[in-house]
């Protein structure tokens, strides 16, 4: 029904991740060498394995043993997300992680100005591209929708007070 949670280390850096990004940690180069090896002494010291952090303006890119997370700020839908993932067009995309872990592929696709009705028109476009809903729940302040599609798991979360919402998309390994 949900994809299944990745490990405990690859959470820890994608929660890292945001923060990094979140903080803007643009900046001078000596700045970006500074924060990359801070961020990779707390993901060894929280892994207890090898980090190798890049950061790159806004962008940050993380290896570990684990796998791999990247965010990029940009306005544009990924290039390389899965085919059967309708593009959101309901907003305008703020920010994109991707990253891998133990075979599965992740999507988190992060939205701002997202439309008013932009809920029920996703959830249609949805519907039309042969997902299986798996669950869904609206309310006054916001929704979230589950969808299954094979391999393919998808979540919509929409947050209406600040107009804001995330795609997510997870290929399950086979």
């Amino acid at each position: 029904m949900f994809p299944r949670m990745l490990p405990n280390g690859f959470l820890t850096l994608a929660l890292l991740l945001s923060i990094a990004v979140g903080a803007g940690c643009g900046g001078k180069k000596a700045d970006e060498k500074l924060a990359e090896g801070m961020m990779e002494r707390t993901l060894q010291h929280a892994t207890g394995g090898k980090a190798d952090v890049d950061l790159q303006g806004g962008d940050v890119k993380i290896k570990t043993a684990d796998g791999q997370v990247e965010i990029a700020k940009t306005n544009d839908w990924p290039s390389d997300m899965f085919a059967d993932v309708p593009r959101f067009t309901h907003g305008t995309v703020e920010r994109v992680s991707k990253g891998q872990a133990d075979g599965t592929q992740t999507f988190n696709v992060y939205l701002r100005d997202v439309e008013e009705g932009a809920f029920e028109k996703y959830q249609a476009e949805i519907q039309a591209a042969g997902w299986e809903s798996q669950a869904m729940m609206q309310g006054g302040s916001g929704g979230m929708i589950s969808a299954q599609k094979g391999k393919l798991a998808l979540q919509f979360v929409y947050n209406k007070s600040d107009g804001t919402g995330v795609v997510m998309a997870h290929l399950q390994p086979e």
